[in-house]
């Protein structure tokens, strides 16, 4: 049986999240700020891509897009610093720019090719599925009126895509 995520279970996973993902931060140093093992931080580093597909799906809030569109600046900022070490010959610089830079790559292709494998799920209803719910409604004609407006939006929308 495999033991649960420490960090993920954490009372303060999102911040957890944004030092990895969004400020860079060392294993260590969140290990540190959040009283948690180097260890512990690795493992869970492994598996943000997943939480981040899953956060797309269940909550506005913490959208996988936005979190791509981040780890895209950073790369950006790697990429000048990069360029400046290069110009400035920080030889060690440049080392660790490159490093970052193929962590970077590494995070949005696995949170790209996570984004484009997920499942999508279609749900279309029938003419005559839409018939019956309307007949069962008849007892009630404001709920009537209301599934049938929902109904004819939703009809409307399938058809305009």
């Amino acid at each position: 049986m495999s033991r649960s995520c420490s960090a993920c279970n954490h009372p303060e996973s999102f911040e957890i999240n944004e030092a990895i993902i969004v400020r860079g931060c060392s294993k260590r140093a969140v290990a540190d700020q959040f009283g948690l093992s180097p260890t512990a931080v690795q493992r869970h580093k492994r598996h943000i891509p997943q939480l981040l597909v899953e956060a797309s799906r269940h909550t506005d809030h913490f959208e996988a897009d936005a979190i791509l569109m981040r780890v895209e600046d950073l790369e950006r900022e790697t990429l000048e610093a990069l360029e400046q070490a290069k110009a400035q010959d920080e030889l060690g610089f440049v080392l660790a720019s490159i490093r970052e830079q193929r962590h970077n790559l590494e995070l949005v292709s696995k949170i790209r090719q996570i984004i484009q494998t997920a499942p999508q799920v279609n749900v279309a209803i029938s003419p005559q599925v839409q018939q019956v719910i309307i007949e069962a409604l008849g007892p009630y004609p404001d709920a009537k009126l209301a599934v049938a407006d929902a109904l004819g939006q939703v009809g409307e929308a399938a058809g305009s895509s």
